[in-house]
């Protein structure tokens, strides 16, 4: 599982979600608007569904979380989503790491 800080708050959610968001953050190119993601995460050991904008410029720290990788609902989804929308940017010219 990961930490992921956002805006001042902590959100864990499974290392997987947290690769496909930072995959597709690093994508973004500078000039692009505020897009929305959408991940399942844990919020003080609660299931929630966190949906916030990100830009190429949003700052992002992700940590290891001290606690088993457990699955979330919505995690397969979340990912695919992520995935298809860097791999489109990636296929227009911007580099995807990773």
């Amino acid at each position: 599982m990961r930490t992921l800080t956002y805006g001042g708050s902590d959100l864990v959610t499974t290392d997987a979600v947290a690769e496909a968001l930072l995959d597709y953050v690093v994508t973004l190119p500078i000039n692009r608007p505020p897009q929305p993601v959408t991940i399942p995460a844990l919020r003080e050991g609660r299931p929630v569904t966190a949906r916030f904008l990100v830009t190429a410029q949003t700052p992002l720290l992700v940590t290891t979380a001290e606690r088993p990788d457990v699955p979330l609902d919505g995690e397969k989804h979340a990912i695919d989503v992520l995935r298809h929308k860097a791999h489109r940017l990636d296929s227009v010219g911007y580099e995807l790491h990773g």
